[in-house]
């Protein structure tokens, strides 16, 4: 999940023809808002790709100008329908302000009187939306990527249908998967429930899946609703896929086909309505050729398929994201920048961990650089800090998991203060597991002397 700064001012677009009165809003709202001007059209339109702006003021009329604020309104209720829009304009004429008001704008301002705390007000009840424009904000898909925008058009367009068909969503490790199961439940207006097959143990998978009733094995004390059944009028988002055993699947199927569940344990099915959505790392195809997974469950899932580019295939992310990540963290004084050749660093690598990787190389930077410009030099530290040096060779595949793994167990460590028991649990592996990962992945190369003595004493 891609996560958004909360802690900066709003960020607010006037885009009017007027000098001064742009020069007179700027001097008047910088003290609450972080202002951007723009003198026309063309201007703006450059700007709103560049910034994502909480609140915009627009004019309709640019005397000269090829294009007026009608055109800017269309594009920003089209493109960035999360900013809040507000028309300031002299122009009364009643078919133009039809035209403007059908654009979904918050509020008509007309330029006469005492109209700045008319102004002042509504900017301040923009503001108190932020929060919650931000949070779902955090669950949309951004991206720069053309191949992406045309894919979440295609979802979109799914969405309204209003179907129920499973989409299954393939894509390296890291990819954002899981994000787009996010982004097509938030934009569904539905509830999602979520698990990671490569976290379920096998000899349980049927239990948390399907549910039990009591009796049905040792320890089940008494019945537990299945995952499955809590996203009833939902979606059930269920990540890799592959990593599911063959009696999994047949179990799956019959969701699939027949919309309905059989706890362990019992002789009934339950009817249920669940939207369902599949991903995987993996290639379905292969694994039914060697009989690890069944094709009609493949065939029945699918009827929507959507393959995630790697990061290295979508460079014009890179740069995005990084910029994101790194302002997240920013604060009054310390607002991290990077440099051409930082910029062209991160080009340069082939993320074979992508969008994952890449938020844990900007936290490195967050975390352990003393520079706010943040420079080719600081990015390949950064980088060197998550390829644990276990061998002399080592191949990409063990690279990746190597990564993913390290990041997982300082996670775990962190989360819970150091509690070999807690963290181990949280990780589904045994003490003397984590014990020996900490060791093999060194992790004290990348905590601080303090902080992995406080841990590894803790796990002792």
């Amino acid at each position: 999940m891609i996560n958004l700064p909360a802690s900066k001012k709003p960020l607010v677009l006037i885009c009017d023809d007027d000098l001064e009165i742009l020069q007179s809003l700027n001097f008047s709202l910088k003290a609450s808002f972080e202002v951007i001007t723009a003198n026309s059209v063309l201007k703006a339109k450059k700007l709103v790709k560049e910034n994502t702006f909480d609140a915009a003021i627009i004019d309709l009329n640019f005397e000269g100008q090829e294009l007026d604020g009608i055109h800017l309104l269309d594009i920003m209720t089209k493109e960035f329908p999360e900013t809040y829009l507000i028309v300031l304009s002299g122009d009364t004429e009643v078919q133009r302000v039809v035209e403007a008001t059908r654009r979904k704008l918050f509020e008509f301002i007309v330029k006469e009187g005492e109209y700045f705390d008319q102004l002042l007000s509504s900017l301040h009840a923009s503001t108190q939306l932020k929060i919650a424009r931000h949070e779902r904000l955090r669950k949309r898909y951004l991206t720069q990527s053309p191949v992406i925008k045309n894919m979440l058009q295609k979802i979109d367009t799914i969405i309204r249908s209003q179907s129920d068909a499973p989409i299954l969503i393939l894509g390296e490790t890291g990819s954002g998967k899981e994000f787009l199961a996010q982004h097509i439940a938030m934009n569904s207006g539905m509830p999602i429930t979520s698990t990671n097959m490569a976290a379920i143990p096998k000899d349980m998978a049927e239990s948390i899946l399907f549910g039990h009733e009591r009796g049905a094995f040792t320890g089940a004390i008494g019945s537990k609703m299945g995952l499955i059944e809590a996203a009833n009028n939902g979606i059930f988002f269920l990540d890799e896929i592959g990593e599911s055993t063959t009696a999994i699947q047949t179990k799956l199927l019959r969701v699939l086909q027949e919309k309905e569940i059989q706890p362990v344990g019992s002789n009934r099915t339950k009817k249920i309505k669940v939207r369902f959505i599949a991903a995987t790392h993996r290639d379905l195809e292969s694994l039914v050729s060697t009989g690890e997974f069944r094709l009609d469950l493949l065939q029945r899932l699918n009827t929507f398929i959507f393959k995630l580019p790697s990061l290295r295939e979508r460079p014009e992310d890179i740069i995005f994201y990084a910029n994101l990540f790194l302002d997240e963290h920013e604060e009054p004084g310390m607002q991290f920048r990077l440099t051409p050749d930082g910029e062209k660093e991160l080009l340069a690598y082939h993320w074979p961990g992508n969008i994952r990787e890449l938020q844990n190389v900007m936290t490195r930077i967050i975390v352990l650089s003393l520079n706010l410009n943040v420079d080719a030099h600081t990015v390949r530290d950064a980088i060197g800090l998550g390829v644990p040096k276990i061998q002399s060779q080592i191949s990409r595949a063990e690279i990746v998991e190597n990564n993913a793994r390290r990041d997982e167990v300082i996670k775990a460590i962190t989360l819970h203060n150091g509690i070999k028991r807690l963290a181990a649990k949280s990780l589904g592996v045994s003490e003397a597991t984590l014990y020996r990962w900490v060791k093999e992945l060194n992790l004290c190369t990348i905590l601080s002397a303090s902080k992995f003595k406080n841990h590894e004493e803790a796990i002792q």
